[in-house]
């Protein structure tokens, strides 16, 4: 067999923003925990078999490359950074055991949330998963990701290849094809370059293609992005002495409210919208709760533009923003909120947000309707934790699975988190005759 292939995929200057500092990174770690029936991932005893765990994630990893992908800068840093194979994952590093048996209470999410987890090295794959031993008998596997390896859709991409749509407490077979095609990392950062330059230069179509999409960007902005990599570790040293991250990063709380998703969803048709609309509504009627001085209240929402054709791009999202007056019940919001990003669907172009006005952003995600296990362990139900801007107030993401939709929501721990969710319970609360 002959040797593997060096490997390297610069990621997208979009996507730099992610990592652009110390406070972005830590402040871009997204979330979900899956409540598992414990049963099977026990061992004889009644103990949770970690070393069994541990060697499902192992052998999944050579299946979702991003698993087994580090960041590393080229030299100078006259590029993004890129994606490289790592040798040999750590596996206990990235799964670990929670120290204590926790309540089943879903009045206490902070757990899920991800936030427990610890600090996630960048010199290491960005992914990480805790394990917690529940006092119902379930448990529950915290999982965390890094927004660069990729956003809400594609991170549900990586959960259909860890878990399975049928129960198998066989592990997933790696062949040496497979070891083979993740590659390894280049010797050199140079290696790296060089094959950005060739990935680059096949996409060209000849030398005057090749200069006009190098020209096609202002040299001087490729100048000052360049000159933002090379400080980007004295920021990062003048950011961690300074406190500023203290400052920013300020402490959140998290709730979540889970539902029947088909009356919610027959509920949000009749109102004029989708559950999705449902979910920035009942969000932006719960800022404007939060805030009664306002006027209007705005939320940011992601809007997909992944085709068929560009379905393996990590990140392929752009803001829309959504305002609407802050007295408006929920019978106008949800025919607004869907009129706004219906528009901003249609329009492709740069969009202006305008003034920094907005409380935060809104989204929902759906994780299909049939059960799906982790391993043998039936997945009972998911919740879905968003990562943001620190500049933001609150955030909420709803998720469905199965028959239900778990709302999620993390504010600032200055904000009356209660008020948040008693608003968004009455939003989702579906009126008699529409149930069933």
């Amino acid at each position: 067999m002959t040797a593997p292939e060096a490997k390297a995929e610069l990621i997208r200057t979009l996507d730099e923003k992610f990592v652009a500092n110390s406070i972005a990174f830590d402040a871009m770690i997204a979330a979900a925990a899956l409540l598992v029936d414990g049963a099977p991932l026990r061992t004889a005893d009644g103990a949770i078999d970690l070393a069994g765990i541990r060697a499902r994630f192992e052998a999944v990893s050579w299946h979702v490359p991003a698993m087994r992908q580090r960041l590393a800068p080229t030299p100078l840093r006259l590029t993004t950074p890129a994606w490289v194979p790592v040798a040999d994952l750590d596996i206990a590093r990235h799964v670990t055991l929670h120290p204590t048996i926790e309540p089943d209470d879903p009045d206490r999410v902070e757990l899920l949330t991800g936030r427990l987890n610890g600090p996630m090295d960048p010199a290491r794959p960005l992914w990480d998963m805790r394990i917690v031993e529940l006092d119902s008998g379930r448990v529950a596997i915290v999982a965390r990701y890094h927004h660069v390896i990729g956003d809400a859709l594609f991170g549900l991409r990586i959960g259909e290849v860890v878990t399975g749509t049928e129960p198998s407490p066989d592990l997933p077979v790696v062949t040496e094809v497979e070891r083979a095609a993740l590659g390894v990392a280049p010797r050199t950062g140079f290696g790296i370059l060089a094959i950005a330059f060739r990935a680059w230069r096949a996409q060209r179509h000849g030398f005057r293609d090749a200069w006009h999409e190098y020209w096609r960007k202002p040299f001087t902005r490729r100048l000052r992005r360049w000159g933002g990599r090379v400080i980007r570790p004295l920021k990062n040293l003048a950011i961690e002495r300074s406190g500023e991250a203290a400052r920013v990063l300020v402490p959140r709380h998290s709730r979540s409210l889970e539902v029947d998703l088909r009356p919610v969803a027959k509920h949000a048709y009749r109102l004029g919208g989708t559950v999705h609309d449902l979910t920035v509504a009942a969000t932006l009627r719960a800022a404007a709760a939060a805030d009664p001085s306002r006027e209007t209240v705005s939320l940011l929402v992601p809007i997909s533009r992944r085709t068929a054709a560009d379905a393996d791009v990590r990140n392929h999202i752009s803001m829309a923003k959504v305002t609407v007056p802050a007295d408006a019940p929920i019978e106008e919001l949800v025919p607004a909120v869907r009129a706004q990003v219906q528009a901003a669907v249609q329009d492709a172009s740069r969009r202006d947000l305008g003034d920094r006005d907005w409380s935060g952003y809104a989204t929902f995600v759906t994780w299909g309707g049939t059960p799906r296990y982790f391993g043998d362990a039936l997945i009972e139900s998911v919740t879905g934790w968003p990562a943001g801007d620190p500049r933001d107030d609150l955030a909420c993401l709803s998720c469905s699975y199965g028959t239900r939709l778990a709302i999620c929501v993390t504010t600032r721990a200055t904000t009356d988190i209660d008020l948040v969710m008693a608003s968004i319970a009455e939003s989702f609360a579906v009126p008699v005759g529409v149930a069933g």
